[in-house]
């Protein structure tokens, strides 16, 4: 089993556990679970067939876009492989990524509005990050407490980075 941290250019991020069982691929995320089996290559270029939970979908890919069915579009910006721990259940270690504050871009924390221990709710300023002379606010994607804060103001960080963990 493997553990997917995915970046979407829209900065949306994702979880995916992935556990292979035969030619199939079980991919499961904090909300859904899709079994998932490659068919073989599609009557196009760059086209590919794939079975996703019994029904037959096409997808296309060019220059790092996704197109599904000839109608959902996305852009795999990044794909990042996490640790896992030996005998833990994908439930378990998505649960334990869920609180993560990911940095949606590259720049300098400017402000820390919260510290640890404190109770946060959800849609909460907790920090702000300066690019490009432009600020952005990162809310609090869940309500819980702030167990740690991975960052110090000042600091330079890359989209991606784990700013700080709420649980």
């Amino acid at each position: 089993m493997k553990l997917y941290r995915a970046y979407l250019d829209t900065g949306d991020t994702y979880l995916l556990a992935v556990d292979s069982k035969g030619d199939k691929r079980v991919v499961k995320t904090d909300t859904n679970e899709f079994t998932i089996e490659y068919l073989g290559k599609g009557t196009r270029e760059n086209e590919y067939l794939f079975k996703v939970n019994g029904t037959i979908h096409r997808v296309y890919v060019e220059s790092g876009y996704v197109l599904v069915d000839d109608a959902s579009v996305l852009r795999l910006e990044r794909l990042t492989e996490l640790p896992t721990k030996e005998g833990e259940s994908i439930e378990e270690l998505i649960k334990g990524k869920e609180g993560e504050v990911i940095s949606p871009l590259q720049g300098r924390v400017v402000m820390i509005r919260i510290k640890e221990g404190d109770a946060v709710n959800k849609g909460q300023p907790l920090l702000s990050i300066e690019a490009m002379k432009s600020e952005t606010i990162i809310s609090a994607p869940v309500a819980g407490i702030v167990e740690k804060i991975l960052v110090k103001q000042g600091q330079g960080v890359k989209k991606g980075d784990v700013l700080l963990i709420i649980k």
